[in-house]
């Protein structure tokens, strides 16, 4: 074993413990690992920037673009034709899954999980049920409807990506759709009869702050002698305090929300503060003229305007401070608690690092909850909704939009071609524009992107991969190929559930390379196996993006998603390498 191959393998052990651990962002994570084989000579800085120029890389964005002027065109109304009250909690998530599986077969499906979790939680409310019974559903749906085509997900064209670098035949519309379809179907029939019974019932977040407020929210009144009257609130200390926000003030029944450092107090003022509750009686009791009212205000369930937001995985949110976050300046919204693994997180929380999959619970103005869902955090609480009149066109931009995809997905035109016109469509007829395409177009997704592929370069040029597939070969090749690919199909969906997708293709892709040259096998359905065993993360919340979606929202634990996604992800594993088999004839 070389030099390169010893610091490959570092790299690659390096890469996997920081995304686990979380040491550092995401995309932060991928760039010191290509950044180290570039400074070592590894590769060049040609090999680095090759993922700029890949076609199946900038797929991925038109895609994000294109669903992003398409969700414009779907609102809540349009669910509740799907979606009826009447409906039993069962019927309701087999829709649920059907339809969101559908629908994540031609788009990202990031964002339809952000579009859904607050018509589900709205719908669970309305009926009485949990929230809880139906997210994680929902994300698995997606992601197994985005394994009917190569668009579904992401992961699939990161691997076209890299299988069309070494200039190998890419994976077709029928290596996806049959394989595809069957897991998807039996993931509907799973959740139906055995799933939904083994997800927890958790009560909704915000019943739970209503009931328990006084542990979320301190009410002070600002006494007719203080001598802060007349003060901004930058001025009277109140707006740099240490473990304490000030996150509402009410003046004769006026709400201000968030509130501004230059916002001037008045006599009678009521001053909403979260945070450590004992600092917050500490504040009180250092002779500022603030003190308990003496009727509270605090128990009216309207006086408070809530929103729930989550931190997607890639947030420039994530591994920052609350404190040091300008939380308050970016989003018009102040943190009032934040939950991680089902439960709030105490201590002080200025010095609370956010960390993606947190569950927010904000305080927010009307005008934050109004802006267009933000890369950095996913607002949850309100339903997006269709005005009440649209052009007689709309209907048809929709049909067309859907239509034009199929056709890409199925190879009759260029899915390269089909998205450009599609994205060029959505611009011109109003329903995308410059400001969303800026806020959609996620830098970090492409640090990760063509940092992933860099990575892939790395095991094949250095022979790691070679190296690996010997030694995998070494000890089972007189098993013969399905045994090998069984293994490899293993390996890749107990790394995609540790890490995430890309970089678990990343890494497997030329060690299932290596393995088919040196079996003297066709590479296809060893490379079918690793996609479908990258996106097969059903046991944690760590390695899908939809996953860490519903983690808040849900209050699951990390035992939930183990509970309810380990049987299944047995099953699937069973269905997956079966039908390979067969279906190539190993």
């Amino acid at each position: 074993m070389v030099f390169s191959q010893i610091f490959v393998l570092l790299i690659v052990v390096f890469l996997v413990l920081a995304l686990y651990k979380e040491w550092f962002n995401p995309a932060l994570t991928f760039f010191i690992c290509a950044m180290a084989l570039v400074i070592t000579g590894i590769i060049s800085p040609a090999e680095l920037l090759k993922g700029l120029s890949n076609q199946q890389i900038i797929i991925i964005f038109l895609l994000v673009l294109v669903t992003a002027g398409i969700r414009s065109l779907v609102g809540t109304e349009l669910l509740s034709r799907f979606f009826k009250e009447s409906l039993t909690p069962k019927a309701f998530l087999l829709r649920l899954m059907i339809f969101s599986s559908s629908t994540s077969s031609l788009l990202n499906n990031t964002p339809i999980v952000a579009f859904l979790i607050p018509y589900v939680k709205d719908w669970a409310s309305r009926t009485g049920n949990s929230s809880s019974k139906f997210l994680i559903p929902l994300s698995h749906a997606t992601i197994l409807g985005g394994m009917i085509t190569v668009v579904g997900t992401s992961t699939n064209l990161v691997l076209n990506g890299l299988i069309e670098s070494y200039h190998l035949p890419l994976l077709n519309f029928t290596d996806f759709l049959y394989l595809g379809l069957i897991v998807t179907v039996i993931g509907w029939i799973y959740f139906y009869f055995v799933g939904y019974a083994l997800l927890p019932d958790n009560k909704d977040k915000l019943t739970t702050i209503y009931k328990h407020l006084k542990e979320y929210i301190v009410e002070t009144e600002l006494s007719e002698n203080s001598k802060l009257i007349g003060r901004t609130v930058k001025d009277a200390g109140l707006r740099n305090l240490q473990d304490v926000f000030l996150v509402e003030i009410l003046r004769d029944e006026q709400v201000i929300s968030p509130v501004s450092p230059e916002q001037v107090l008045h006599s009678g003022d009521l001053l909403f503060f979260s945070g450590n509750t004992s600092a917050i009686y500490k504040l009180i009791e250092d002779d500022n003229g603030l003190r308990l009212p003496k009727q509270e205000h605090i128990e009216k369930e309207g006086q408070f305007n809530f929103v729930e937001a989550i931190i997607p995985s890639g947030s420039d949110l994530t591994g920052v401070k609350i404190k040091d976050s300008n939380f308050r300046s970016r989003f018009s919204a102040s943190i009032v608690a934040v939950h991680r693994d089902g439960k709030r997180l105490g201590g002080k929380m200025g010095e609370a690092q956010l960390a993606g999959g947190d569950f927010l619970l904000l305080l927010a103005g009307e005008s934050s909850i109004k802006n267009d869902q933000h890369k950095d955090l996913f607002y949850l609480s309100v339903p997006q909704k269709l005005s009440a009149k649209k052009p007689f066109w709309y209907k048809w931009l929709g049909i067309g939009v859907f239509g034009a995809l199929i056709l890409g997905v199925t190879g009759i035109i260029p899915l390269f071609s089909a998205c450009l016109v599609l994205l060029c469509v959505l611009v011109f007829s109003g329903r995308l524009s410059l400001s969303q395409i800026r806020q959609n177009l996620d830098l970090s997704l492409l640090l990760i992107l063509v940092c992933s592929l860099a990575i892939g370069i790395a095991l094949e040029k250095t022979g790691t991969a070679d190296m690996m597939a010997s030694t995998l070969l070494k000890y089972g090749q007189e098993f013969g190929p399905v045994v090998m690919l069984s293994v490899l199909f293993i390996t890749t969906i107990l790394l995609t559930s540790l890490i995430t997708n890309a970089a678990a293709v990343s890494i497997m892709f030329p060690i299932a390379m290596a393995i088919a040259s040196q079996m003297v096998l066709n590479t296809t359905p060893f490379f079918v196996a690793i996609a479908f065993a990258a996106s097969g993360d059903f046991m944690t919340p760590i390695g899908y993006q939809t996953n860490l979606m519903v983690y808040g929202p849900g209050g699951y634990t990390f035992k939930d998603f183990l509970r309810a996604g380990t049987p299944f992800t047995i099953l699937y594993s069973i269905v997956c390498i079966t039908f390979i088999v067969l279906f190539y004839k190993l």
